[in-house]
């Protein structure tokens, strides 16, 4: 009995180091295809990927050599661990994956996690966009209960329609993506500059930057709630299966954002009104369907 506590206590570490690795490899090609690839199909000039990855080393570097402020190290724990849990991948077992935080995979409370940070980034801004986000996600976990009671979190959303494909919570989770990601709070990095320059903020390059890299992580983390939102079934996948979907996933949700700034749609609250309206009616089909 003690050899198979011992062996798994094992699988954890191994899975969450694991995991851990994967993200951290992950997040500068992330960072690279929400922020810089927008930008190159717009005709601006940016930085290859190999930069990326080199100002996150230095990054990691840095705070191994100084550390981080409080505040900027509660927002990147904060940051981290919903980009850990909205991962929802399993490398060594799925049981073990489940255990490590894609249980904690709630719309709800993973946005509310991500929303704190941007709050935290750029206070006392935008409440009323925020007040939005909120509203957004409230209705959204109240859709998705009321098309499946008794769904819980992401990865319940993903076991309900592996089992009924034809479910209509499908259509009810893609309309409160596409609703969420016009309501996107979090704040870019102009806002974020302005915002550590009025408060009297040290304007180094190297806080300015640090700053920046955390509320990136933020930026990933929103996109992988609104990729989970729209491609469900990708979620939780073990193995080499898992690491694709979480690309995949991640792509979605940052297409949905992209589409929302191109095109000024999230400006547009008649929209995100009828699709959160939709999102409602589905869920009531679903559940009263015969």
């Amino acid at each position: 009995m003690i050899g198979s506590a011992l062996l798994s206590v094992l699988h954890i570490v191994l899975e969450l180091c694991l995991q851990c690795g994967v993200l951290l490899l992950l997040l500068p090609l992330m960072f690279w295809l929400e922020e810089d690839v927008p930008a190159l199909l717009v005709g601006r000039a940016v930085a290859p990927l190999r930069e990326r990855y080199r100002r996150f080393a230095a990054f990691w570097r840095e705070i191994l050599r100084t550390g981080l402020p409080l505040e900027d190290g509660l927002m990147l724990a904060l940051g981290f661990l919903a980009v850990l849990c909205l991962a929802g991948l399993s490398l060594v077992r799925a049981d073990v994956g489940s255990a490590l935080g894609a249980w904690l995979a709630d719309p709800l409370l993973m946005g509310g996690i991500l929303l704190v940070g941007a709050f935290w980034a750029v206070p006392g801004r935008f409440r009323a966009v925020h007040g939005r986000c909120c509203f957004a996600l409230c209705l959204t976990e109240c859709f998705l209960v009321l098309a499946a009671p008794g769904v819980t979190g992401l990865q319940g959303v993903q076991r309900l329609l592996l089992a009924a494909p034809g479910s209509s919570l499908a259509g009810t989770s893609l309309c409160c993506a596409a609703a969420l990601a016009l309501t996107t709070s979090l704040p870019d990095f102009q806002v974020l500059a302005d915002e550590m320059v009025s408060r009297g903020r040290p304007a180094s390059r190297l806080a300015r930057d640090q700053r920046q890299v955390i509320v990136s992580i933020h930026h990933v983390g929103w996109a992988l709630l609104l990729g989970d939102l729209l491609l469900p079934v990708l979620f939780g996948l073990e193995g080499p299966a898992g690491v694709i979907g979480l690309v995949i996933r991640f792509g979605g949700g940052s297409l949905l954002v992209a589409l929302g700034r191109l095109t000024g749609m999230s400006r547009n609250g008649r929209l995100v009104a009828l699709l959160l309206g939709l999102a409602g009616l589905m869920a009531l089909a679903g559940r009263f369907a015969v």
